[in-house]
């Protein structure tokens, strides 16, 4: 988690811009750190004292979940807990919010390099931090760090950080869509010692709590936080007693060992290579809709990755993230598809990733840029973003590794923040998360999962319905699937996600202060499938749903509801939500993987018999001709199939040559249609699976030998229609395609300027 040794000179020093900790750590020698570890460590010992080590860990957790009052901590697992050495180097992380994962250990790191001699660190201290060019994604998620001394030296430390309901700033729920810069964020606190020794500061926790519009909640979850460190300290330190701190500490660095050696073996089966993607965002805050890139670069040499963000968009507006984010997003990517099976010890594995970005970008923003947002946008653009560069390095390793591959998030954390008052005037923050029902993309060993959840937060789960009347006011009229459709299709189709409508109820209204409504999908499929789905807000003012219930009938089709539509932007102000009001939001339904002209056609019939794909959508998206009984055409299915893929080429950019590779030339599969052939003596050329054209060598950029097909998003189907004016209207939809058979090899997003990009080169 090192920049470069080479990178210029840039001062990163979580004020200016992010902190980045030296490869020695810059610690006064008042402070003692206990180093000292044990030889003598027998094999069963080191498993006791591992697994008690991740238990404690996960009763940190499970402590956070049972004494948190906030539902985005109680119920949907919005924090993490951790372990870390001495200096700050991560031990165990738990199963929750993965890009938390550098967080604390980031956190720590500055404390032991600028609170050390003042105010200092003592026994029972624990320091309070919720500033993002220090460790912390975004305002709202604050990290409480604890100390864990034996003796008078510094032994480790526990640490947690949780994601609390409000802490100021412009827009209630403190996703300030509306900041243009930090002063008009929440305040960001660098560390300061909450509670010393033992003790809490209750100035400083009032002034903590002074910022808040529910400062009794984030009072109880803040409590709830220094209760749990003092469960994860005080187990620790019984450990340390029954085996000795030398030993416990031998453990530690062995487990920190062991995930490097895992992450070394893995990579030494990738290739070395570079590995490129872009995503676009749309509006950088209230009343914009320009469009802004992202992007990212994986370069893989020897047993090392080397991550840059080149090519992205100057920090602008309030959808930017700082260093911690751009590092969190990665790892929280890139160990949930190459090292899962090392169950949060992930420290060892961070030590082969190297990180040299550019300050002053969306993804590495210079203070005083706004970030208060990232945790609902850029956080899930980058960890999308990650998951598809990972994605593209792991198709080219050896086929253990190549199956390891996971598709990328969503690109944004579709939910909605609502507030008002209860009828007994009481104010209330209503953050819906119940996009934690979520779904997965596809990959290449098969289909994505409906509503499979987050793969960054493995522990995350949605309210029930009847949770979240209970704590607000308001009524559910329905939560159900999304349909299968154009969105999410593939070889392997996407998991669907979910839509959800509601009302204000025993209220006069309501506001709903944070939405999503994008005008284009940002997350394109894996090896030429469809994009995900596009994460939909609407609201109608005046409606008949009061009226219609009184009938008997419970509304469950929004666009059969009358009333007045809203004007809503990407991302727009605060909405006033009268008590005729109704408003449905939608999560996404996930990338896919392959061409979906690709999908076994008994796939498509089952997924039509299930419910999950509407019967129009066969011939359309998938080009599967159906019987009256619902069985599969075979002979009509493959006419349909065969001009559609003449279309394709028809309408297509072709290059100026087509070779192709001899037929017993041995292919090495890629992902979907690309491959490596060996080819003139040895030389090795991309190569199309079923048409066996010839892309070039592996060193040259294989789109310019294909076929290529452009046209606006919105022409790919009518899930992703817009209305002209927004920014999608604009994004241009680019098929790569095999030259020989019209079968796509990948797609990419394009907005107007940009040059198609060179995404893999061996």
């Amino acid at each position: 988690m090192n920049a470069l040794p080479d990178a210029p000179a840039i001062t990163w020093d979580g004020v200016q811009r992010g902190y980045v900790p030296g490869a020695t750590l810059d610690v006064p020698s008042s402070l003692r750190l206990h180093s000292a570890s044990s030889d003598e460590v027998d094999p069963v010992t080191f498993e006791v004292i591992r697994y008690s080590l991740m238990n404690i860990n996960l009763e940190h957790g499970r402590t956070l979940q049972r004494l948190c009052v906030s539902p985005v901590t109680m119920i949907t697992r919005d924090f993490q807990p951790s372990i870390t050495t001495q200096e700050g180097d991560l031990v165990f992380l738990g199963p929750y919010l993965q890009y938390f994962s550098n967080s604390q250990s980031m956190t720590i790191k500055w404390i032991l390099e600028h609170r050390a001699e003042d105010p200092g660190i003592e026994p029972g201290d624990m320091f309070l931090s919720n500033d993002p060019f220090v460790g912390s994604p975004h305002q709202p998620d604050a990290v409480v760090a604890a100390p864990v001394f034996v003796g008078d030296e510094l032994f480790c430390w526990v640490s947690n950080v949780l994601h609390h309901t409000d802490v100021g700033g412009s827009v209630m729920g403190s996703f300030c869509v509306d900041a243009t810069d930090m002063f008009l964020d929440p305040p960001a606190f660098p560390p300061f010692k909450l509670v010393s020794r033992g003790v809490v500061r209750t100035d400083l926790e009032q002034m903590f709590l002074r910022q808040s519009r529910v400062p009794t909640n984030v009072h109880m979850d803040l409590r709830a936080a220094i209760s749990a460190n003092l469960v994860a300290s005080g187990k620790i330190t019984k450990l340390v007693e029954r085996y000795g701190a030398d030993v416990v500490k031998s453990v530690m660095n062995r487990v920190l060992d062991a995930g490097e050696r895992t992450i070394a073996e893995r990579l030494r089966k990738v290739p070395d290579g570079v590995w490129s993607h872009r995503l676009y965002a749309e509006a950088a805050r209230t009343g914009d809709d320009a469009t802004y890139v992202y992007r990212m670069t994986l370069r893989k040499t020897g047993e090392h990755l080397y991550v840059d963000n080149r090519g992205t968009d100057p920090q602008a507006g309030s959808i930017n993230v700082a260093y911690a984010g751009f590092v969190g997003a990665f790892l929280a990517a890139l160990t949930a598809s190459l090292t899962a099976d090392l169950a949060g010890a992930y420290g060892g594995v961070y030590r082969r990733v190297h990180f040299d970005p550019v300050p002053g970008t969306l993804s590495c923003a210079d203070f005083p840029a706004a970030v208060s947002p990232a945790g609902m946008y850029t956080m899930e653009t980058l960890i999308s973003l990650a998951g598809t560069v990972i994605g593209k390095m792991l198709a080219c390793a050896e086929p253990e590794i190549a199956a390891l591959a996971i598709g990328p998030a969503h690109p944004a954390f579709y939910g909605l923040v609502t507030g008002g008052a209860t009828a007994d005037g009481t104010p209330f923050i209503a953050t819906n998360v119940d996009n934690m029902i979520g779904s997965l993309a596809a990959s290449p060993a098969g289909d994505g999962v409906d509503f499979g959840g987050h793969f960054w937060i493995p522990e995350g789960t949605a309210s029930n319905v009847e949770e979240l009347e209970l704590l607000w006011p308001m009524l559910f009229l329905y939560r159900r699937a999304l349909p299968g459709g154009a969105a999410g299709a593939g070889r392997h189709r996407g998991g669907r996600g979910l839509v959800e409508a509601g009302i204000p109820w025993k209220v006069p209204g309501l506001v709903t202060a944070v939405y999503v409504d994008e005008s284009f999908p940002k997350a394109v499929g894996g090896f030429g499938a469809n994009p995900g789905s596009i994460g939909r807000f609407r609201l109608k003012h005046g409606s008949d749903v009061r009226a219609t219930m009184q009938d008997g009938r419970i509304p469950t089709d929004f666009d059969a509801i009358a009333g007045a539509d809203a004007a809503i932007e990407a991302k727009g102000p605060a909405l006033q939500v009268a008590d005729d009001g109704v408003w449905e939001w939608t999560g996404a339904n996930a990338c896919g993987f392959g061409d979906p002209l690709a999908r076994e056609p008994h796939l498509v019939a089952a997924d039509i018999a299930a419910g999950s794909l509407p019967a129009s959508a066969a011939e359309r998206v998938y080009g599967v001709a159906l019987d009256t009984a619902g069985q599969v055409d075979e002979s009509a299915t493959a006419a349909r199939r065969d001009a559609l893929l003449a279309a394709r080429l028809a309408t297509a950019t072709m290059p100026d040559r087509i070779e192709t590779a001899p037929e017993d030339a041995p292919l090495r599969l890629l992902g979907g249609e690309l491959a490596i052939a060996e080819h003139d003596g040895g030389s090795r050329q991309f190569v199309t699976v079923t048409g066996r054209a010839l892309l070039g060598p592996i060193t040259a950029n294989y789109k310019q030998r294909c076929a290529v097909r452009e046209r606006p998003i919105r022409e790919l189907g009518p899930e992703f229609a817009t209305r002209e004016g927004r920014a999608g209207w604009a994004i241009r939809y680019r098929e790569y395609l095999c030259p020989v058979t019209g079968r796509r090899i990948d797609t990419e997003l394009l907005r107007e300027g940009d040059e198609p990009l060179h995404d893999i080169a061996l």
